[in-house]
């Protein structure tokens, strides 16, 4: 009988050993996405004008010309001299990949939720109305910009993309070529 309890000490101790470790993780050096919440609106406003980087959608108004920045907000350009346009004014707006405009109103989405802006004053944009849960974060794919190598892909289930910062990945399925 003695035996019998041995033997299974020894099984229980090899299975331990075999499935109590942790599994190899493959570690690699690149960049991970650092995010905003959906709900924190402190970055929305209207700032000095920014270099143009990752550009979308172009919207004209009377004199003026709005280009969305990815993900960043909005460019507004005084295009009075169209031979000499004239950046006026950032808006910040994190997660804005669209918008539209009805008179004095821009309609934007922060990646998740669609806000409703006051921009009669363009230095002084302000939030009107945010209607929750409009827009389905998870189908962008997002990822580091001039960047070649491994990174921890974009999850929008956890916010705005705010930045990539440099870290270890633990198991990294996206890459960049």
């Amino acid at each position: 009988m003695a035996l019998g309890v041995k033997n299974y000490l020894i099984i229980s101790a090899l299975l331990i050993l075999i499935y109590g470790c942790e599994k190899d993780q493959i570690v690699k050096d690149g960049m991970k996405p650092v995010y905003y919440s959906y709900d924190d609106f402190s970055e929305l406003r209207s700032g000095s004008s920014l270099p143009y980087d990752h550009l979308g959608k172009i919207v004209t108004k009377g004199q003026h010309i709005f280009i969305n920045e990815q993900g960043k907000g909005i460019h507004v350009i005084d295009n009075t001299n169209p031979l000499s346009p004239k950046q006026l004014f950032f808006w910040h707006i994190m997660g804005n990949t669209e918008f539209t405009l009805n008179g004095d109103v821009l309609y934007a989405n922060n990646g998740k939720h669609l806000l409703i802006i006051d921009i009669s004053d363009f230095s002084k944009i302000k939030v009107i109305k945010i209607i929750k849960n409009q827009y389905n974060p998870e189908l962008l794919e997002l990822y580091p910009q001039g960047y070649k190598g491994f990174f921890e892909c974009y999850n929008g289930s956890l916010g705005i993309l705010k930045a990539w910062e440099k870290a270890e990945i633990k198991n990294p399925y996206c890459k960049t070529n």
